[in-house]
C-alpha cells in the first residue's frame, strides 16, 4: 500500500488529529501483541494488556514529562504522579474504544490511510509530502505492516471520538458569557515571605542531616556508572584501500539509474498572487481578476517582476522573496498553475492564471528538462558511494577479526594491533549519550551488560563500528553524607525555610484579617506589592507565577481589600494576597474574538463529552464482566 503514496502525495491533505498521529511513534508497539506474553495487568473485552505493554507506556509517559519539566525537582514531581497508573488508564481507554469501533463497524480504508500519512507533519518537507521521509522512518520501525496497522487503528479511534463529539454545539449567548468571564480582570496586593531568607539561619546538626539523607535516599542515590575502552572502526579510514574497476562503476550506475541518477523535470518560477477567498461572489472575483490584470500589465510593460511581487503579492510565503517559489517538479503545484509554468520558457510571463487560491501572474526563471545524467557526470559520486560501502565492509571485517582474537584470549590492546584505543569518561546507566561517542544506545547498553574484561559484539552506527570493554564500574549506591553534604544541607535549609515562611505568613494573614494587609505587612516589616491586572484564563500571575489556586480564588473575591482564603506558595515563598480591584470585561474586542472563543468553548465541550463517553464505556464493560484489572498490576512505579 505504501507504494501508492507517490500517487497520493499531492492530493489535498486530510486534516488528522495530530496528537493521535504523533502517538503512532509515542506508543509504538504498545498493545500490538508482539513478543512473548508472560503475564497480564488488564483484560478488556478479550484484549490483553501485558506487563510489557504497561512498562513501555509508562516509560514513554516518563520521557514526555521529563521533557516537560526539565528541572532539578522533576524526579520528585514524577514520583508523585503515579505514571504507571496513568499509563494503564490510557491503555484501557484505547482498548475500550477499539472494541466500541468494532461493535459500531467503524473502519478506515486505504485512501483515508494514505491521506493521513501524507498530512503528517513528520513527513513534510518545505510544505510538501516527502515519501523519502516515510521510508527513512520505517527503517527504524519494526515493519511496514505494523506501521500501517497502528495508523489505521489510530484513525479508527479518531472516528469513534468524532461520533461522540459531532453533535456538540455552543450558543451565541454561551460564547458571549465565556468572553465576559475570560476578559474580566482582577488586580491583587500581596506580601511575600522569602523562604530563602528564613532558611539562612537554619543550622541543622549532623544527625538531622543524616536523617534527611536516610529519609530521602533515592533523591541522593548515584546511578550505576562505568567507563569503557573502545576502538572505533570508521569506514572512511578504510576507503583508501578500495580499488574500483570501470565495470563496477558502470554496474552501480546501471543499478541506480532510476532512483539516483535520473533528474525530474523542474522549473524555477516567480508569481504574483491576488488572493480570492473561497466562496467569493462574482463581484469580488471580477475585482480580483481586474487587479491581477493590472499587475500583469505592469510586468509586461517592463516592470521589475520581483519588485512588483514584493509590493503587491498576497502570498506571504513568497512575496518577501520577490515571488520566488524556487525549483519545483510536476505534481508540486495545483494543475492549472503547473500546466502554465511548465509551458513557459525562461524569461516569459504568463497571462492571468486562476487557481483555487486566486489569480496568479507567473514568470519562469529557469527550466531544467530532467532526464538521465550521463555516467561521466556522476562518476565521482559513484566512486564515493562505493568507497563508503566497501569501506564499511572492510571496517566490519576488521572489527570482527579483532573481536575474535579478544574472545580467544588476547588482550584488547594486542588484538587491535596499532589501532587507537579510546577511553570514555564515566557515564551512568541509561545515559542518553557518551562523550566522544554520541547518542548510541547500544553502546551504553553493552557497557552495562558486560563484565570487566569482556568484549562487546559489533556496535554499528552510520559512521562507525565500535568494539568496547567496560572498566571501573561502580554500582548504584547512596553516598555517605560527606560526599553530598552541601546538597543535603541546602535541601534541609530550603525545607525549613519554606516551613518557617508559611508559618510567618499564616500569622501575617491572621493579623491582616483584623487590620488589613497593608498595616499587617508594615508591622512585620514586609513590603506590599501589586500584581497588576490579569485575566481569569492564562499563564502566570504577574510577579507571582503560575499559581492556579490563587488565580481561581482571586476571581471569587468581590470587595476591595478582601483577603484570599489561604497562604499560597510561589517558588517556596509564602504569599498573602488581597483584592485590589476588579474590572469587568471590555466588550469592544468581542466581535473580533468571537470565533476563537467559540472554538475554544466547543473544544472544551467535546473533551467533556469524550470523558463522559469513556466513563460510560468503562461502566458497560464492568457490568458485563468484560473489564478486569489485576489488583497488583499497576502498583506504583
Amino acid at each position: 500500500m505504501l507504494r501508492s503514496l507517490r500517487k497520493f502525495s499531492q492530493s489535498p491533505a486530510t486534516k488528522v488529529l495530530y496528537a493521535i498521529l504523533a502517538g503512532l511513534f509515542v506508543w509504538w508497539g504498545v498493545g500490538g501483541g508482539i513478543g512473548q506474553q508472560v503475564d497480564w495487568v488488564a483484560k478488556v473485552h478479550g484484549d490483553t494488556i501485558t506487563t510489557r505493554d504497561l512498562y513501555q507506556a509508562e516509560a514513554e509517559l516518563r520521557r514526555r514529562y521529563e521533557e516537560l519539566f526539565k528541572n532539578a525537582r522533576s524526579a520528585d514531581l514524577l514520583r508523585d504522579m503515579d505514571l504507571r497508573g496513568r499509563a494503564l488508564d490510557e491503555l484501557i481507554d484505547e482498548a475500550l474504544v477499539r472494541h466500541e469501533a468494532s461493535r459500531l463497524g467503524v473502519e478506515v480504508g486505504d485512501a483515508e490511510l494514505v491521506a493521513a500519512i501524507t498530512a503528517m507533519p513528520e513527513f513534510q518537507q518545505n510544505g510538501q509530502f516527502d515519501r523519502s521521509l516515510v521510508e527513512r522512518t520505517l527503517r527504524f520501525q519494526r515493519d511496514r505492516g505494523e506501521f500501517e496497522d497502528r495508523l489505521r487503528r489510530s484513525l479508527v479511534l479518531q472516528r469513534v471520538q468524532a461520533l461522540v463529539t459531532d453533535g456538540v454545539q455552543v450558543s451565541d449567548a454561551e460564547v458571549e458569557e465565556r468572553y465576559k468571564l475570560d476578559k474580566e480582570q482582577v488586580s491583587l496586593t500581596f506580601a511575600r515571605v522569602d523562604a530563602q531568607t528564613e532558611g539562612q539561619s537554619v543550622t541543622p546538626t549532623d544527625a538531622e542531616l543524616e536523617k534527611q539523607l536516610a529519609d530521602h535516599a533515592d533523591r541522593y542515590r548515584l546511578p550505576t556508572r562505568t567507563r569503557a575502552r573502545y576502538v572505533a572502526y570508521r569506514p572512511a579510514d578504510f576507503a583508501a584501500q578500495v580499488q574500483l574497476t570501470d565495470g563496477e562503476i558502470a554496474a552501480y550506475y546501471d543499478e541506480h539509474k532510476e532512483d539516483r541518477f535520473t533528474e525530474v523535470e523542474q522549473v524555477r518560477a516567480r508569481h504574483i498572487l491576488v488572493k480570492l477567498d473561497p466562496g467569493a461572489n462574482d463581484e469580488a472575483k471580477a475585482a480580483a481578476r481586474k487587479k491581477a490584470e493590472g499587475l500583469l500589465g505592469k510586468a509586461k510593460a517592463g516592470g521589475d517582476f520581483a519588485a512588483i511581487a514584493k509590493a503587491s503579492s498576497d502570498d506571504p510565503g513568497s512575496a518577501a522573496k520577490g515571488g520566488d517559489l524556487g525549483l519545483f517538479g510536476r505534481g508540486a503545484m495545483t494543475p492549472a498553475f503547473e500546466s502554465v509554468a511548465f509551458a513557459l520558457q525562461p524569461g516569459q510571463v504568463s497571462d492571468v492564471v486562476e487557481t483555487p487560491f486566486g489569480f496568479h501572474v507567473i514568470k519562469v526563471e529557469e527550466h531544467k528538462p530532467g532526464g538521465l545524467q550521463p555516467l561521466d557526470a556522476v562518476r565521482a559520486e559513484i566512486v564515493k558511494a562505493l568507497q563508503n560501502e566497501r569501506g564499511l565492509e572492510l571496517a566490519r571485517t576488521q572489527a570482527e577479526a579483532d573481536r575474535r582474537k579478544v574472545v580467544e584470549g588476547a588482550p584488547l590492546a594486542q588484538a587491535v594491533g596499532g589501532r587507537h584505543i579510546e577511553e570514555s569518561p564515566v557515564f551512568p546507566q541509561g545515559a542518553p549519550l557518551v562523550p566522544g561517542v554520541g547518542p548510541v544506545k547500544a553502546f551504553v547498553d553493552a557497557a552495562f551488560a558486560l563484565r570487566e574484561g569482556e568484549v562487546s559484539d559489533l556496535i554499528e552506527t552510520d559512521d562507525s563500528i565500535y568494539l568496547l570493554t567496560p572498566f571501573e564500574r561502580s554500582e548504584s549506591h547512596v553516598p555517605p553524607l560527606a560526599e553530598v553534604r552541601d546538597r543535603v544541607l541546602a535541601d534541609v535549609r530550603r525545607q525549613r525555610g519554606e516551613e518557617a515562611a508559611k508559618a510567618k505568613a499564616e500569622t501575617l494573614r491572621a493579623r491582616a484579617a483584623e487590620v488589613g494587609l497593608a498595616k499587617a505587612a508594615a508591622e512585620a516589616n514586609l513590603k506590599v506589592d501589586e500584581t497588576g491586572p490579569f485575566e481569569r484564563r492564562g499563564g502566570a500571575i504577574p510577579k507571582l507565577g503560575a499559581l492556579a489556586d490563587l488565580r481561581t480564588d482571586a476571581f471569587a473575591l468581590t470587595s476591595p481589600g478582601a483577603l484570599a482564603p489561604k497562604v499560597y506558595s510561589a517558588g517556596g515563598d509564602a504569599i498573602v494576597a488581597a483584592l485590589k480591584e476588579r474590572t469587568p470585561a471590555d466588550m469592544t474586542g468581542f466581535a473580533a474574538a468571537k470565533d476563537g472563543v467559540a472554538d475554544g468553548l466547543l473544544q472544551q465541550r467535546r473533551q467533556a463529552a469524550i470523558a463522559s463517553y469513556m466513563t460510560l464505556l468503562k461502566k458497560r464493560a464492568l457490568d458485563a464482566g468484560a473489564l478486569e484489572v489485576r489488583a497488583d498490576g499497576a502498583a506504583r512505579g
